[in-house]
């Protein structure tokens, strides 16, 4: 009796469209939409970006991660982005002194120390091109949520997730300072809408948007907050576009900055 060599048997038809259904199911489209749009902005971008954990110190992952080119590697802008998607809409709750009496300098982005003492010392000489970036109205976000959602929130655990690897990318390091921002980003694939209390205070209002931010702060084990931009996926190339303005805006504007860290660890390291 002959026996057929595996090498000559039939090979079976592979599923392909039920593998390309499955894979519409999951994030990975929207993942990969993401990445490409910072892509195209002229971000270095990674996906699947591993990240440490500031509270578990473990390695964790998030979605994409999109940094503006420095060759030189001091000031480090990054938006650090965490995809959603789901059939049910979003919504950011939202009041007009939410931003109220809250550090314009610590809501607009996670920062490591050095960014933050550049920032303070910069505040009352004037911001130059990055004040329109970090000014805010009063009128903003407080809270987000998924519509029709049960027990498990998905909308606090995105951002809990963009947060802590915000707090992973911009924390300190040894050597040259770095004067890293990072923006946390959610991005969803289905409505997005703002809630509000009406103005005569009676009744809620809905409003269908394409971009919105809310404030949001996670112990990591340290407080650590600033505003959350969640952006849907119609507006992805729009959002990215405008990011690259703020990256080139941090870098040009900083750039005094960027040769102080140089001479501060160049006699730092000469013992001087």
């Amino acid at each position: 009796m002959l026996v057929q060599s595996i090498a000559t048997l039939p090979r079976l038809a592979m599923p392909v469209e039920k593998v390309l259904d499955w894979l519409q199911k999951t994030g990975f489209p929207l993942e990969m939409e993401a990445a490409s749009a910072f892509r195209r902005a002229g971000f270095d971008v990674r996906q699947s970006f591993t990240y440490p954990d500031p509270q578990s110190e473990k390695g964790r992952e998030i979605d994409v991660l999109a940094t503006n080119p420095d060759i030189v590697g001091v000031i480090d802008v990054s938006f650090v982005v965490e995809c959603k998607a789901s059939p049910n809409p979003w919504v950011v709750l939202t009041s007009e002194d939410a931003l109220s009496n809250y550090n314009r300098l610590f809501a607009f982005a996670v920062t490591s120390n050095a960014a933050s003492e550049a920032l303070s010392a910069r505040w009352r000489q004037g911001l130059g091109k990055i004040s329109p970036y970090i000014e805010r109205p009063t009128r903003g976000g407080y809270g987000f949520r998924q519509a029709f959602g049960k027990d498990n929130d998905p909308a606090y655990s995105a951002a809990v997730a963009v947060m802590k690897a915000c707090r992973g990318v911009a924390q300190d390091r040894e050597g040259i300072p770095r004067l890293a921002f990072a923006f946390p980003i959610i991005v969803v694939d289905s409505p997005l809408f703002e809630c509000s209390l009406r103005e005569n205070g009676v009744g809620l209002h809905l409003t269908e948007v394409e971009q919105s931010d809310f404030l949001f702060s996670v112990h990591i084990p340290e407080q650590v907050g600033c505003c959350v931009k969640v952006v849907t996926r119609k507006h992805l190339n729009s959002f990215t576009c405008w990011a690259k303005q703020l990256a080139d805006a941090f870098s040009t504007e900083l750039q005094h900055e960027e040769d102080m860290a140089f001479k501060k660890h160049s006699h730092t390291g000469n013992g001087t």
